[in-house]
C-alpha cells in the first residue's frame, strides 16, 4: 500500500473512532465544542474592551497627569497610539501634547522597535508604518526606509507611500538607490508615480544617474522627468537620440515634442522618419505630424508606402494634420493603382466636404486629377 493509502486508512479510523465516540457520549462532546466556542468569544471580548479601557484610561490621565498618561501611552499597542495620533478622537490640547511627546527621539524608535518585532504579516505592522508616516521628524523617515527591503509587496508599497510626503535629499536619494533592487513591476509603477508626486525637485535628483543607468531604466527615469520641461534635461534628450536602444529613441522623441526645438534639433528628429526600426519610424512621424513640421511632409510621404503598415497609418494621419501641404502627397499616392489601402480608407473616412474642398485647394480647378481620386475614393 502506498503511502498515501496509509493515510487515507488512518483518517478513516480516525472519523469512525470520532463517530462512536459522539454517540457514546453526545452530551460530553457538544459541550466540548460549546466549551471552545465561548472561550473565542471570550478571548475577542477581553481583546475588545481591553483596548476600549486603556483608550478611556489614558484619556482620564491625560486631563489629570499628563506625563503618565503619556508613558502608558508609549507602552501600549500600536493601534492605542495610531488612535491617540488621530486628532479627531482628541482635542486640539491633548492632541498637540500625544504629538509633541510622540515625535521625541525616544518615542519614535519605541514605535520602531514595536513594529520590527512584529511577524511581516501582522496587520499591527501596516498601523506602525501609518503612524511612522505621520511623525514629521528624519528619524521616523530614516526607519521607514528600511522597510523598502521587506520581502511582502504590501509593506514596500506602504513605506513609498508613506515617503511620498518627505522631499529632503536622504529620502530621494535612498529611494534612487531602492530602485536598483526592485524586482516587482507593481513596485516599480508605486515608485514611479511617488516620483512624479514629489514634484520637480525629486524629479531632477534623476538627473545625473541616468547616462549610468540601464535601458529600463532610463526610460523609467525619462517617463518621470518627461512631466516637466527641464532645461538640463533638455540637452540629454538631443544625446539619447542616438541611442542604439530603439525604445529609448521612441520616449525621447515624446518628451522631446514638450519643448521648443530648433531647427538642427528638428532636422534630426525627421531623420529618425528613415530608422530601421518600424517603432521609431512611427513615433517619429506622429510626433512632426503633431506639431505640424511643414518642412518634414516630403519625408513623411516617402513612409506612405512603407513596408510597416503602421508606419503607413501614421504617415497618412500625420499628413493630414499638416493640412494641405501634406494632403497633396496623400493625394499622390492614392492615384495610383497599388495605393496602399491604409490610404484610401483614412481618405473615406474623411467629412466629404472638407475632402471637396482640399482636392480644388491641391490641383486648382483640374478635373481630370480630381476624378481619378473621386473614382478610386467610391470604387
Amino acid at each position: 500500500m502506498s503511502w498515501g493509502g496509509n493515510i487515507m486508512e488512518v483518517f478513516d479510523k480516525f472519523l469512525l473512532n470520532l463517530y462512536h465516540i459522539i454517540k457514546e457520549y453526545p452530551i460530553y462532546y457538544f459541550g466540548i465544542i460549546s466549551l471552545f466556542f465561548v472561550l473565542m468569544l471570550y478571548s475577542l471580548l477581553k481583546e475588545k474592551y481591553n483596548k476600549g479601557f486603556t483608550i478611556k484610561k489614558i484619556k482620564f490621565l491625560l486631563r489629570k497627569k499628563p506625563e503618565k498618561a503619556l508613558q502608558k501611552l508609549i507602552k501600549s499597542d500600536l493601534d492605542i497610539i495610531d488612535y491617540f495620533l488621530n486628532k479627531d478622537n482628541l482635542n486640539s490640547s491633548e492632541y498637540i501634547k500625544v504629538k509633541e511627546y510622540l515625535l521625541k527621539v525616544d518615542q519614535v524608535k519605541a514605535i520602531y522597535n514595536k513594529i520590527i518585532n512584529l511577524d511581516d504579516n501582522d496587520e499591527q505592522v501596516i498601523t506602525g508604518i501609518s503612524i511612522l508616516s505621520r511623525l514629521p521628524v528624519p528619524q521616523a523617515a530614516d526607519y521607514l526606509i528600511t522597510f523598502l527591503y521587506k520581502d511582502d509587496p504590501e509593506i514596500v508599497n506602504l513605506a513609498i507611500k508613506a515617503l511620498s510626503n518627505n522631499t529632503t535629499e536622504k529620502v530621494l536619494y535612498s529611494l534612487i538607490e531602492f530602485l536598483r533592487y526592485i524586482p516587482d513591476s507593481k513596485i516599480l509603477l508605486s515608485l514611479k508615480e511617488t516620483f512624479k508626486n514629489m514634484g520637480v525637485k525629486a524629479a531632477k535628483k534623476l538627473i545625473p544617474f541616468i547616462y549610468e543607468a540601464d535601458s529600463t531604466t532610463i526610460i523609467w527615469y525619462l517617463d518621470i522627468l518627461g512631466e516637466y520641461q527641464i532645461e538640463e534635461l533638455h540637452q540629454i534628450l538631443l544625446n539619447l537620440l542616438d541611442s542604439d536602444d530603439p525604445e529609448i529613441k521612441i520616449h525621447v522623441i515624446q518628451k522631446l515634442s514638450k519643448y521648443e526645438l530648433e531647427d538642427d534639433e528638428l532636422n534630426r528628429i525627421i531623420t529618425l522618419v528613415d530608422d530601421e526600426n518600424q517603432k521609431v519610424r512611427s513615433r517619429a512621424i506622429k510626433t512632426l505630424g503633431n506639431i505640424k513640421i511643414l518642412k518634414a511632409a516630403p519625408h513623411i510621404a516617402k513612409r506612405l508606402t512603407d513596408d510597416s503598415g503602421i508606419v503607413r497609418i501614421a504617415a497618412t494621419q500625420a499628413l493630414l494634420n499638416m493640412g494641405y501641404e501634406g494632403i497633396k502627397y496623400i493625394f499622390e499616392v492614392a492615384k495610383r493603382p497599388d495605393a496602399p489601402k491604409e490610404i484610401t480608407k483614412t481618405l473615406k473616412d474623411q467629412d466629404i466636404a472638407f475632402l471637396i474642398e482640399a482636392l480644388e485647394h491641391v490641383y486648382k480647378g483640374d478635373q481630370k486629377q480630381i476624378q481619378t481620386i473621386n473614382t478610386k475614393l467610391t470604387s
